[in-house]
Parts: C-alpha cells; sequence; structure tokens
C-alpha cells in the first residue's frame, strides 16, 4: 500500500477517534443535563401534590 495512502487513513482514524471523544463528553454532559432535569421534576411535582392537597383542604373547610 503507498505511504501517502496509509498516512492520510492514519489521519482520517485520528479525527474519528477525536469526534468520538468528543461526541462521548457531549454525551456525558447531556446524562447529567437529563438527570437534573428529571430530579427538578420531581421536585416540581412533589412542590404541586402539596399544593393541591392545601387547596383541598381550603375546599373542604368552606361551607
Amino acid at each position: 500500500m503507498d505511504l501517502s495512502i496509509v498516512l492520510r487513513l492514519e489521519e482520517k482514524i485520528d479525527q474519528l477517534l477525536a469526534r468520538k471523544q468528543g461526541l462521548e463528553e457531549q454525551c456525558r454532559q447531556l446524562a447529567a443535563e437529563k438527570a437534573a432535569l428529571l430530579q427538578e421534576k420531581e421536585q416540581f411535582g412533589i412542590e404541586l401534590d402539596r399544593i393541591l392537597a392545601k387547596l383541598d383542604g381550603l375546599g373542604q373547610e368552606m361551607p
């Protein structure tokens, strides 16, 4: 195989590996962001349930 072809292939492999590393890092960041958003969603749900329970209690107090 011609040396120039081997060098081009090595360069392309290096580019693909660098891109893969970048995508893996982006994936880790997105997974962390997703986890934070899921936690926030759960907290909103808890707060909403608390508010609805309070409103339900107020509704029962009214004659």
